[in-house]
């Protein structure tokens, strides 16, 4: 769906956030989103405690603990992960919406797999949280029968056995629909803007190939549509020009399709880049996401602030170096990528981002935007500009070279930068903008 708004006079710094004069809905706003990581979808990282028995994933978690024990475990676990106090908390971050992760046997579950149900209540209870607070919601399918990719978040490690039988396809449709009937009914108020039909697929020669990959969004994506008007679909992919899953010789883009694109400096091939590379590397997303017209809407649906290592069980022992210059790289990463993935201009294909996650259970500072806001590496409050550090060219980049040192002590809050470099890049003012509404 497509919103043009009137033109009227913009601040630059207000643009990048996607606010748009005194029209500050939900709807009208750029994505600035978080996604509820580990929660009804666990990765032994993000929740240590629950993985205390050494098993890597969810399926060998429930495997080993039987279906009784791990079902009480997690439901204990969905209780108290996130509750209306976190939702009140990514509120008051200025945070707009929620990506909520979860696993395709919350819906559809068989005898014979290890997994527990009960997560839909939780998710439904999460989506009513954000209708109160007015926040949106996009529901991500995380965990596809066989898995999609192989590794913990899918809930499986192992091999990626989703496209050997047509069963995983038809059963992740099916799931699709389920969450798209439920979420599309007006009790929700529209909260649910979009669905994504598969989480970091993972293609390869003689294995999981593209076209099986587009045939399932093609299925995905036609269920999707046939059951609500409203709700986007969004697929995770490349930067595919003029894309349409319904149509194989689309020439354009059609409404109500997102792109997923994850940006991640924790995983080869981008680990261990000196930090101006990974500035650069920053900066040439930004310029590839605001001058390719031919590309879905796009959003950022996964990043962090770390660099060089995968996160681990034991990744929270990297707070205790929690000096100046160490805060001082994190925030200047953390403001480079939401300059980035966020527009400055109209007519751009980018509509923002959602951070990898909110929170862990020992809130590891490269991952958990909760710490961050804490310790003032990330801004107190994403949606005003004031709370900024670095100023923002023309070309929607920081300026790297700006002269910022994080506070002595953590939680200070930043110096705000003058409002004078909004001259630079008043060209992008008194424009209308046109937004998917998500």
């Amino acid at each position: 769906m497509l919103r043009t708004f009137p033109a009227c006079l913009l601040s630059v710094s207000l643009f990048v956030l996607g606010v748009t004069c005194q029209d500050t809905a939900s709807p009208n706003e750029v994505i600035r989103g978080v996604n509820l990581g580990g929660w009804l979808l666990t990765e032994a990282w993000i929740t240590p405690s629950l993985y205390s028995s050494g098993a890597d994933d969810e399926w060998s978690l429930c495997n080993g603990l039987g279906k009784k024990s791990c079902s009480s475990a997690l439901k204990s676990h969905w209780e108290s992960f996130f509750t209306l106090d976190d939702i009140v908390e990514i509120k008051a971050a200025g945070l707009n919406s929620l990506r909520i992760p979860i696993g395709y046997w919350a819906v559809d579950l068989l005898d014979y797999e290890p997994y527990v149900s009960g997560q839909y209540p939780y998710l439904i209870r999460a989506i009513n949280w954000a209708q109160e607070l007015g926040l949106s919601v996009l529901i991500d399918l995380h965990g596809a029968p066989g898995s999609q990719n192989g590794q913990d978040n899918s809930g499986l490690i192992g091999p990626v056995l989703f496209h050997t039988n047509t069963s995983n396809s038809d059963r992740s449709i099916n799931v699709l629909k389920n969450l798209t009937e439920e979420f599309s009914k007006d009790i929700y108020g529209g909260v649910v803007r979009g669905i994504e039909l598969l989480n970091e697929p993972r293609l390869s020669s003689g294995g999981f190939t593209m076209d099986q990959l587009k045939s399932f969004y093609s299925a995905g994506s036609s269920v999707i549509r046939a059951a609500s008007n409203t709700i986007n679909v969004t697929f995770h992919g490349n930067y595919w020009s003029n894309y349409d899953p319904s149509n194989v010789d689309a020439t354009s883009t059609p409404s109500r399709l997102t792109l997923d694109s994850h940006q991640y400096y924790a995983f080869a091939p981008l680990n261990n880049l000196p930090p101006d590379t990974i500035l650069e590397s920053i900066c040439n997303v930004s310029r590839l996401l605001k001058s390719t017209p031919s590309i879905p809407y796009t959003f950022v649906g996964e990043w962090s602030l770390e660099t060089g290592t995968a996160p681990n069980t034991t990744s929270s022992r990297q707070n205790r170096e929690n000096s100046q210059a160490k805060r001082t790289w994190l925030r200047t990463m953390f403001e480079a990528q939401l300059a980035a993935y966020s527009p400055n201009g109209p007519g751009q294909q980018s509509i923002g981002w959602y951070y990898w996650t909110w929170k862990t259970e020992y809130d590891i500072d490269t991952w958990s935007y909760r710490r961050g806001v804490q310790q003032g590496y990330i801004p107190k409050d994403v949606s005003n500009s004031s709370t900024f550090a670095f100023p923002i060219l023309q070309n929607g980049c920081i300026d790297s070279s700006f002269n910022y040192t994080a506070p002595l002590r953590p939680g200070s809050a930043a110096t705000a930068v003058s409002p004078s470099w909004a001259l630079s890049v008043m060209s992008l003012i008194s424009v209308p903008f046109t937004l998917l509404v998500m």
